[in-house]
């Protein structure tokens, strides 16, 4: 099973802070969903770490959350380290581990 596409979607509730969903799409069809914290003039700065952070992912196995996160922090974070960038870290990690227990049959 591979990574085969991430896709955010910036949702504006009507109130607040607008909310951002990550999802992480595999090739055999399993969806793990992430949500990355947001605020007011940060949330498109995060979309924008999410989708730099996909090339760590895409074609990649979604259970090789460590991998992920040991890149994303070593070869990425290192030069950006900002709340922003930990925010979109956070939301992808949810997602391959949504992956992951839907994966193994769990909720």
């Amino acid at each position: 099973m591979r990574v085969s596409a991430v896709k955010t979607y910036l949702v504006n509730p009507g109130v607040a802070k607008n909310w951002l969903f990550v999802k992480v799409e595999t090739d055999e069809g399993l969806i793990g969903w992430g949500e990355a914290y947001t605020q007011a003039d940060r949330d498109r700065a995060i979309e924008v770490h999410v989708a730099q952070l996909a090339r760590y992912l895409v074609g990649n196995s979604p259970f090789d959350v460590r991998h992920f996160t040991f890149s994303a922090y070593t070869d990425f974070a290192t030069k950006r380290g900002s709340m922003d960038l930990f925010a979109a870290i956070s939301a992808l990690e949810q997602a391959l581990w949504d992956i992951a227990g839907k994966a193994a049959g769990q909720p």
